[in-house]
């Protein structure tokens, strides 16, 4: 493994540049690591429109959880972030382990 990039406090700088560009209103909580960050929105329904405006835009999802949501993953201002939202529209059922 190599070092961990970045320190705490460049994280928490993250924060605050992350809270002037989207707004302190939509984010509930971040979690802060050193080398990345975490946001959840206040809304999980704006989560989407969060990662769009920071720029993210890989998006996985997770049917099977209860409740189901996608995770955006990315890289913004040098930072790995992960932003939580609304489960995308999927057409598919979710079934129950094992069948």
């Amino acid at each position: 493994m190599g070092a961990i990039a970045g320190t705490l406090a460049d994280s928490a700088s993250g924060v605050r540049d992350l809270l002037a560009e989207v707004g302190d209103a939509r984010i509930k909580w971040v979690e802060v690591f050193r080398d990345h960050l975490v946001v959840h929105p206040e809304r999980r329904s704006e989560g989407a429109a969060i990662a769009e405006q920071l720029g993210i835009t890989v998006a996985t999802d997770y049917p099977a959880t209860r409740p189901g949501f996608t995770m955006w993953t990315g890289c913004w201002n040098g930072m790995d972030m992960y932003v939580y939202g609304d489960l995308r529209g999927t057409t598919r059922a979710v079934r129950s382990w094992p069948t």
